[in-house]
């Protein structure tokens, strides 16, 4: 049923309460106030869902009894067009043939191919590719941990700057991330740690790259090596 809709009495006192315990919610207040006697109930519905109310705001302020429809306004969506003779003789028809539709005939088997002897001979001599010598993608490779070799107290930053690869490169930093992994020493360590910040750099800009670093920095202070020019 789509009707035209008008204000009820209690409607419009419920709008000129503004205190108290009648106040009207704010959502159907601000609908009710739309509610002009011109515009349908589907129009109504739409605008409520554009003003961020729920479709079903019009049903409440019918329960309500806050609008009702206009008299005479009620139009009845028109009943589906009853199926002509034609129309049905010929649905009749369609199902008939599809129920009578002869089975696809079986095709005929394919014959072998024919594998002549050199064919058999050079199959067998070629040399079957092993894992060892296949190509592997550098996303599959085993993660390496931190080296063993690297004192105990740099351990923690390197596992520092193998999250923030993992977090702000993602996997097309394995290199890098491996690179981190084979450090040994200190200085190693310092030199993987200016390829990191290079690379982040390229990613967004150099204060976003040093603010990404702070915490390494505050492990590892970039001492002995030219910042300014490196950076």
């Amino acid at each position: 049923m789509m009707a035209i809709m008008r204000k009820t009495e209690a409607g419009q006192q419920a709008l000129q309460a503004r205190e108290g315990g009648t106040k009207l919610p704010v959502r159907l207040r601000t609908l009710l106030l739309q509610v002009d006697g011109q515009k349908n109930s589907e129009q109504l519905v739409q605008l409520a869902v554009s003003l961020g109310s729920p479709a079903e705001t019009v049903d409440k302020l019918l329960e309500l009894g806050l609008i009702e429809p206009l008299p005479g306004s009620v139009v009845e969506p028109p009943a589906p067009p009853a199926p002509s003779q034609r129309e049905i003789a010929a649905a009749a028809m369609a199902t008939v043939a599809v129920t009578i539709k002869p089975a696809a005939p079986t095709p005929p088997l394919a014959a072998p191919p024919v594998v002549s002897t050199a064919t058999v001979v050079a199959q067998t001599a070629a040399p079957v590719a092993t894992p060892a010598t296949a190509a592997v993608d550098d996303t599959q490779l085993e993660d390496i941990p931190v080296s063993s070799k690297l004192p105990e107290h740099l351990r923690p930053v390197a596992a520092l700057m193998r999250q923030l690869v993992e977090k702000h490169l993602g996997l097309k930093a394995m290199l890098l991330k491996r690179r981190i992994s084979h450090c040994d020493d200190e200085k190693e360590l310092r030199l993987a740690l200016v390829a990191l910040r290079e690379a982040l750099a390229k990613a967004s800009n150099n204060a976003q790259a040093d603010a990404i670093l702070q915490e390494v920095y505050t492990h590892l202070p970039m001492i002995g090596l030219n910042r300014a020019k490196t950076f």
